[in-house]
């Protein structure tokens, strides 16, 4: 045999171990790369389903939001109708408020207005009362049974107070025609006189009529009474 032939035969072992060394080493590596591959595998299918989850999650997020909001929603209408309509029932309130002022207002300036009315008609009628018992007491005291010179100053008295009543009462005509009516003379008959009295009694008659007060001797009668009154 040749020596080479040896050395052949002695290495052979060896580059099978050789050989076999690198299939193991590259099965090895193969089996590393699914190892690997698997893992990774698997953390993507765990991403992916994280992903879904995530997703799920926000899904139902906006859902609870919406329907958060929707409810929200519905608070703030009957929030903002409850605010309308106590607003509405202040301006209403405000409204009859205004409306009781002023008729308060009114009422208060009918009754100064009547309080003042009443202070005039009371003056007014004061001196109609004293025009109608100046008047009667000139019908009472002109008599034609009288002396001739008292006769004619009761006469120019009735003319000057005639005269004087129709320039405070320049509205009534007739206070004026009983003015023009009443005669000045130096010696006055039994006619003139009792035609002076029965202008006095007119003058009398017409302040008692147009003021509605009670004629003088009623009027006498009825303060007679008071007094005698417990």
């Amino acid at each position: 045999m040749k020596p080479w032939t040896l050395v052949l035969f002695a290495a052979l072992p060896l580059l099978v171990a050789g050989c076999a060394n690198k299939e193991a080493d590259a099965l090895r590596a193969e089996i590393a790369k699914l190892k690997e591959d698997r893992v990774e595998t698997t953390v993507v299918e765990k991403a992916r389903q994280e992903a879904v989850d995530a997703e799920s999650a926000v899904e139902a997020s906006r859902v609870a939001r919406d329907e958060a909001q929707a409810v929200i929603a519905k608070l703030e209408a009957v929030r903002d109708a409850t605010r309308a309509a106590n607003d509405a029932e202040i301006a209403h309130n405000a409204k009859v408020r205004g409306q009781i002022d002023a008729v308060a207002r009114r009422a208060q300036q009918r009754a100064a207005r009547g309080q003042e009315l009443d202070t005039q008609i009371a003056s007014v009628r004061e001196r109609a009362t004293f025009v109608r018992d100046q008047a009667a007491v000139l019908a009472r005291e002109i008599r034609p049974e009288d002396a001739a010179w008292a006769s004619k100053r009761r006469l120019d008295a009735l003319a000057e107070f005639a005269e004087r009543v129709a320039k405070e009462y320049p509205d009534d005509p007739a206070l004026a025609d009983l003015a023009h009516a009443v005669v000045r003379v130096e010696q006055p008959d039994a006619d003139q006189v009792r035609a002076a009295a029965e202008q006095a009694a007119r003058l009398r008659d017409r302040f008692a009529a147009v003021y509605e007060l009670p004629s003088p001797d009623l009027a006498a009668r009825e303060a007679t009474a008071a007094e005698g009154a417990p």
